[in-house]
């Protein structure tokens, strides 16, 4: 059984002040207005007693507080934090939505008023899918989808990158999942494909999902009377490659329809079957100690103080198997290296993708290698040290024997 359903999240900049989150060069500014509106996709699986809810949410991160504010508003009907699955798209076009003063220095002043009114809207969503899951058929596909990502991180160190025999890797993976109902209707495609949503600039004020709700639209669009579920992978050095437009806006509209083309072509050509199975297993996990690099203490001193107070001491760790696919959600935005080792240490599963920004966000995660290298991603927003993806992928792999 299976219901979908779709909520708008977006916050009135009228209403609210809503500083963007994302940039930290926009100084904290508030939107000036909306774009597109943001949206989060609903996914309800049900299996007589057991239910999953796989949620994606067209913002910058998931919070834990976002979390707990939706199970507290559908905890009667059944739903608590380990069968609810949420991850974001980052775009870096939506609302700052952080209590903790570190990101607030960084994104911009916390409403929570902001916050209430998008658990009320993604609860209904979920309440609309349960009361309308009904008897579905499942077909999964995968598909390479070249020239769409670059590897930011390849600029930085190219020397001694070149040296060790490095080679830059690319995205070109799109994984998906389509449920129709047994009129032969689609009822929901998930897609899965990591690169940023950073086509849009800081210099963009207004409210925009990116390329992601582009995206998701023109899969809604190939689909009439879908919900099109976009998830995020290992995006933390993939940028976007290949948009094509006179503005940011026009490139967005293009890179989300070029992708979405060539997903909805892959979810065409498939004959959906009755059977799935699906698991979710989640368990909190402690995070290694706080590591920052000399970089970060020297540029940004300021925020170091803050950083010790809001930064976790041990996160949320969530993967979902549906049917022969193992979803590992990482609180952050891993490199795509990192999802090579979540593979390698995670043994026993035809395919295991790593879902990023999944239910928190505790920075990017790194390899030894990728932190000895330097730039952006490790500099700025690395706060546990080099092994955090080592950590994690071993976590991983202990809690998907539960799954096996």
């Amino acid at each position: 059984m299976a219901g979908a359903a779709r909520a708008d999240i977006t916050p009135d900049p009228a209403k609210y002040r809503v500083p963007l989150a994302g940039y930290g060069a926009r100084m904290g500014k508030p939107a000036t207005g909306i774009h597109d509106p943001l949206h989060a996709r609903v996914l309800v699986l049900k299996d007589g007693g057991r239910q999953l809810a796989l949620i994606t949410c067209d913002l910058r991160s998931i919070t834990p507080e976002l979390k707990r504010l939706l199970i507290e508003k559908i905890s009667a009907q059944g739903f608590t934090a380990d069968n609810v699955f949420m991850s974001a798209s980052h775009t870096h076009d939506g609302p700052s939505m952080y209590p903790e003063r570190f990101w607030q220095m960084q994104f911009g002043k916390y409403d929570p008023a902001i916050m209430e009114v998008m658990s009320a809207a993604i609860a209904k969503a979920v309440a609309e899918a349960v009361a309308t899951a009904a008897p579905v058929k499942v077909a999964f596909a995968e598909t390479t989808v070249p020239g769409f990502a670059n590897n930011r991180r390849w600029g930085y160190d190219t020397d001694a990158r070149t040296a060790a025999g490095e080679s830059p890797l690319i995205s070109e993976n799109l994984w998906l999942m389509r449920l129709d109902k047994q009129d032969g209707s689609t009822l929901a495609v998930l897609t899965h494909f990591a690169t940023h949503p950073t086509i849009l600039g800081a210099d963009n004020m207004l409210i925009s999902g990116d390329w992601p709700g582009a995206f998701q639209r023109e899969m809604e669009r190939a689909f009439p009377g879908t919900v099109a579920l976009y998830m995020n992978g290992a995006e933390g050095d993939q940028s976007p490659k290949g948009a094509q437009g006179d503005d940011p806006f026009a490139r967005v509209e293009d890179f989300g329809s070029r992708l979405a083309k060539v997903a909805a072509a892959a979810a065409k050509d498939l004959t959906p079957k009755d059977d799935l199975v699906f698991s979710i297993a989640r368990k909190m996990i402690p995070l290694p100690e706080f590591n920052f690099p000399q970089q970060a203490k020297e540029k940004y001193a300021k925020y170091l103080d803050a950083a010790m107070e809001a930064l976790p001491r041990e996160v949320e760790l969530q993967e979902v198997l549906l049917g022969n696919t193992l979803l590992v959600g990482l609180p952050g935005e891993p490199l795509l290296v990192c999802a090579n080792e979540v593979r390698e240490k995670v043994q026993g599963f035809p395919r295991v993708l790593t879902v990023g920004l999944a239910n928190d966000y505790i920075g990017y995660i790194v390899t030894p290698a990728e932190w000895a290298h330097g730039g952006y991603e490790v500099e700025s927003r690395s706060y546990y040290g080099p092994n955090l993806a080592g950590h994690l992928a071993t976590q991983a792999a202990a809690l998907a024997l539960s799954l096996k």
